[in-house]
């Protein structure tokens, strides 16, 4: 996404904007459908979007339907969470707001991005993988409900490095 707070895909009637405090309760929604995902509490998420932070939700028709959360270290963008609800899975959302995270990551400065993905969450992987993310390592024991290990992705977002 460009410097500004709101960008749409052309064409494809989802807009990205950053997270506001009035999002809590459908971000909230979309983790209880979304195992797979770091599950958060609503003050949690409530703090995060009440901070200028690298946080953006994915509308269609008004419905708030995605969420990407990162946050920016140096040279280093960091995605901490990331879920469509159900019924936009496989719709594009998700790219869309990766690429907008990349997009923000790039113009802030950063040389790569990173992130941990339950091993087990084949269908996240292979976005990322698509998005040119690279196996970087493993945590093991990461998750907890059920315990598992995470698989670290990086992306060469730019700089000179």
């Amino acid at each position: 996404m460009a410097a500004g707070n709101q960008a749409s895909k052309a064409g494809s009637g989802i807009e990205i904007r950053k997270l506001a405090t009035s999002d809590v309760p459908a971000v909230l929604a979309i983790l209880r459908e979304s195992p797979e995902a770091a599950s958060w509490s609503q003050e949690s998420l409530q703090r995060l979007a009440s901070v200028e932070l690298a946080a953006w939700v994915a509308q269609v028709n008004g419905a708030l339907v995605g969420f990407l959360i990162g946050r920016i270290v140096a040279d280093e963008c960091e995605i901490l969470n990331m879920a469509v609800s159900l019924t936009h899975r496989r719709n594009g959302i998700g790219s869309i707001l990766l690429e907008s995270a990349l997009e923000f990551s790039r113009i802030s400065g950063c040389v790569r991005a990173y992130l941990e993905v339950r091993a087990s969450n084949a269908p996240a992987i292979a976005i990322y993988k698509r998005h040119g993310f690279t196996e970087c390592g493993r945590r093991e024991h990461y998750y907890r409900d059920p315990v598992e290990d995470a698989q670290l992705l990086s992306f060469r977002v730019g700089g000179t490095h």
